[in-house]
């Protein structure tokens, strides 16, 4: 494949941005390149581009890779008339950028005609097959295992190896979703998060398996009122401003969320009008105040309100 030599990775994922640096590298010919890495919130890109401009003595050519790479998000600034003004230009060396958003902005836009745009989508469920190495999991429970780890591939990789370490003397090399559930903690605000999606989906046997899976962890309900209130504001918002024909990447950056988190909140916000969020948030608002009120038991009146989704 005849890649340019200036590329630009969209992700916020560790695991996909290292897969995709590692591809590139291995689509240069004869690589025995110097690796150069900058954090542009650490350095100028300014320097960068210096680093660029300057011959290697002692390789073909040098690779720089450039992390948090902001000012693609749409600030007008120094950088981008720097980058622009050296893409026109550019050295026999490699420029890597990784940014996390890209900017709908026209300016912002003008520089990608010079730049080689990687694909950043990465299966999941590829990366759990692709490491199972003498275990094996079934379809089912490789989507299962997927989901449960909202799609975090660091988190994949970390989990499935305590997993494999647990069951390593077994016989039965086989992963269960049992093996998930048992193994893999969930931290409180994936918790809270799953229990959103299941409310989405009017899935009343997942809410309570949530529910008490939170309860457990013996986190209060006047905590879960808020991260559940929290949860559908943000659906409310997303779906205004989707409304509005706004782009997931401006509404991941005006609302400081993840890309992956604003991707779910827009098929779940399918499934509630604006009268149904709005009637939910006042619920939670109102049995707030009883639980904070009077002596009315939090754990029942918060099942109660389960029951009336």
């Amino acid at each position: 494949m005849n890649f340019k030599r200036n590329f630009l990775i969209l992700s916020e994922d560790k695991v996909v941005i290292d897969a995709k640096i590692n591809n590139i590298l291995s689509n240069i010919k004869d690589y025995d390149s110097q690796l150069i890495k900058y954090d542009l919130e650490m350095t100028s890109l300014y320097n960068v581009i210096e680093e660029l401009d300057t011959y290697d003595f002692l390789s073909n050519c040098k690779i720089v890779v450039c992390y948090n790479c902001s000012f693609l998000e749409g600030a007008s600034n120094d950088d981008i008339k720097y980058l622009d003004k050296y893409l026109n230009n550019p050295s026999n060396n490699y420029l890597i950028l990784v940014a996390s958003k890209l900017s709908e902005k026209k300016e912002i836009k003008k520089l990608l005609v010079n730049m080689e745009i990687v694909d950043s989508k990465f299966s999941s469920e590829i990366l759990i097959k692709s490491r199972l190495n003498n275990f094996s999991m079934d379809n089912k429970t490789v989507k299962y295992f997927a989901e449960y780890c909202l799609y975090n591939n660091e988190k994949i990789i970390n989990e499935l190896d305590k997993i494999k370490l647990y069951k390593i003397d077994e016989e039965n090399k086989n992963i269960s979703i049992n093996d998930i559930n048992m193994l893999v903690a969930k931290d409180y605000d994936e918790n809270v998060f799953d229990l959103v999606n299941a409310i989405a989906k009017r899935d009343n046997n997942k809410i309570f398996e949530i529910y008490y899976r939170i309860v457990k962890s013996e986190k209060d309900i006047v905590g879960l009122l808020a991260g559940i209130s929290s949860q559908l504001r943000l659906l409310y918002c997303v779906k205004l401003l989707n409304d509005d024909r706004i782009s997931v990447n401006e509404i991941s950056k005006m609302l400081n969320v993840k890309f992956r988190a604003v991707t779910i909140a827009l098929e779940n916000c399918c499934n509630f009008s604006y009268r149904k969020l709005i009637m939910l948030l006042n619920d939670l608002s109102d049995l707030d105040y009883k639980i904070k009120s009077s002596d009315i038991s939090s754990s029942l009146a918060f099942e109660m309100f389960l029951l009336k989704i």
